[in-house]
């Protein structure tokens, strides 16, 4: 039985020591691996990207004279784009939300302001209109708008436009991880307020995050444990841009050209989808040559250590572990460590579990369910819990077996559990060479963990189902179970 550690303040999980690695985690080295380099964007690793990234410049995503053209296209144009980029939309969306091509609403009168002229009141107005109204007034370019609608919500191509879409058209005042602001929601104001703001972000003298000609520690993603890419602001337009979306772009997220990076929280899209966008649309936004290879993100400065002995370069589930910090699924010792290669007990496993799921409200039996876990044990709740919910049912002689370390393969049944037995049938032939359904118990679990990319195994093609599991690992699987 393996000695409990001396007042863990938290838990945490782990699944294979040298397992495949995810892209969010192999951005994070390589961007580590050029901080001796971090001035400049050279010593970040560039390839070749999939077509519509070529041109695309971190600290010049789009020119001003690109970015302040109120009458780059007509009112009349811009529905002849919609008309066409739209054509297989259904006019009537879900619940009767209409597409951009038909789309009509009354706008009201707005008053002149230092950053936009006054627009009339309209009765019926088309989008079409809106948009250009809007980019008249703030001399901001209806084809900026258009790629800005695309970008946030797909409104311009959508098949299925729905309410909420069109109330949050701009993502304005929606700021990450939070609700939107209902009192700046509908389509002709999310399209004058993002007018409006894209002058007043690119204005110096307002204060805002981000300024022309500076140098910047960007964010790759609203998780700081990400990193930062340095980033130097060519002009107005960029800055502008970076204060409306304020992430640049990771290696892994430019490879991956139009797609998304698989179970990665540190892949961020917008700036990179307004410069493919507009591209495609419209050509070069910041009067690159679109052949211009190859294409790096800034490199920057390394992101802080969740945990003394968690680090970019010596832990491979760095990603992981830190999530499960912000997350709140861990706090690691009270000495500030976490210890990613101890093996994680079982009272600990229910534990994590428990947080994953909210710390719901839960008021454990006046008797315990096993006759080794006593009602004053440290996880009895967490553990009863576990148990109400059928995640844990312990073994034939009645007990929980709480400080014993938890194998690979009873994970797997956890998790499956965890996930409210979903159906699934299990492959005749195995993933995994050393897992059969004739010797592994927990063959469907284990299998299904596998097919939804929980748990990938070792490179040698084995799962080693008996072998415990340590709380980096433990800290991938339950990562990979949330993010997926």
């Amino acid at each position: 039985m393996a000695a409990r550690p001396a007042t863990p303040s938290s838990l945490t999980p782990s699944p294979t020591p040298a397992p495949v690695r995810r892209a969010g985690l192999l951005l994070l080295a390589l961007v580590l691996l050029a901080l001796g380099t971090l001035a400049t964007p050279d010593g970040a690793r560039a390839e070749t990207p999939p077509a519509g990234l070529g041109g695309f410049a971190p600290g010049n995503l789009i020119s001003d004279s690109a970015m302040f053209d109120g009458d780059a296209m007509s009112a009349a144009q811009v529905q002849t784009f919609l008309d066409q980029k739209g054509s297989a939309c259904r006019t009537d969306g879900v619940n009767g939300a209409l597409c951009l091509r038909v789309y009509r609403t009354d706008t009201p009168a707005r008053a002149a302001t230092e950053y936009c002229a006054a627009i009339p009141a309209r009765a019926g107005a088309t989008a079409a209109r809106v948009i250009a109204d809007v980019s008249l007034a703030c001399d901001v370019s209806p084809r900026v708008l258009l790629v800005m609608l695309q970008k946030e919500q797909g409104l311009v191509t959508t098949t299925a436009p729905t309410q909420k879409k069109l109330d949050e058209a701009l993502g304005f005042a929606c700021p990450d991880f939070l609700g939107c602001d209902t009192a700046k929601a509908g389509f002709a104001q999310q399209i004058y307020l993002a007018g409006s703001r894209l002058q007043e972000y690119g204005d110096p003298d307002l204060g805002f995050r981000y300024r022309s000609g500076r140098t910047y520690d960007i964010q790759y993603s609203p998780y700081t444990f990400c990193g930062y890419g340095k980033v130097t602001l060519a002009n107005r337009a960029t800055a502008a841009l970076y204060n409306y979306t304020p992430f640049t772009p990771t290696q892994a997220t430019l490879d991956a050209g139009s797609g998304a990076v698989a179970d990665d929280v540190c892949a961020t899209y917008g700036n990179r989808n307004f410069f493919r966008l507009y591209s495609q649309w419209f050509g070069t936004p910041n009067g690159r040559s679109a052949t211009h290879y190859p294409v790096a993100a800034p490199a920057g400065k390394a992101p802080a250590n969740p945990f003394t002995d968690v680090t970019p370069t010596s832990s491979i589930f760095f990603v992981e572990i830190s999530w499960m910090k912000h997350e709140g699924y861990t706090t690691g010792w009270s000495d500030g460590t976490y210890r990613p290669l101890q093996p994680i007990n079982r009272d600990a496993m229910a534990a994590f579990l428990y947080r994953a799921a909210g710390s719901p409200a839960y008021t454990p039996p006046a008797r315990s369910p096993f006759r080794d876990v006593s009602t004053t044990s440290m996880y009895y709740t967490e553990i009863a819990w576990a148990w109400s919910e059928g995640i844990t049912t312990g073994w034939d002689d009645g007990t929980f077996r709480p400080l014993e370390p938890i194998n690979r393969d009873a994970m797997a049944a956890f998790l499956y559990r965890y996930a409210g037995e979903p159906a699934f049938t299990a492959p005749r032939t195995s993933p995994f060479e050393d897992v059969s359904r004739s010797t592994s118990i927990f063959y469907d679990e284990i299998t299904w963990a596998a097919a939804t990319g929980i748990s990938t195994g070792w490179s040698d093609g084995t799962y080693r189902p008996l072998q415990s599991i340590n709380r980096d690992a433990m800290a991938a699987f339950i990562y990979r179970f949330e993010v997926v």
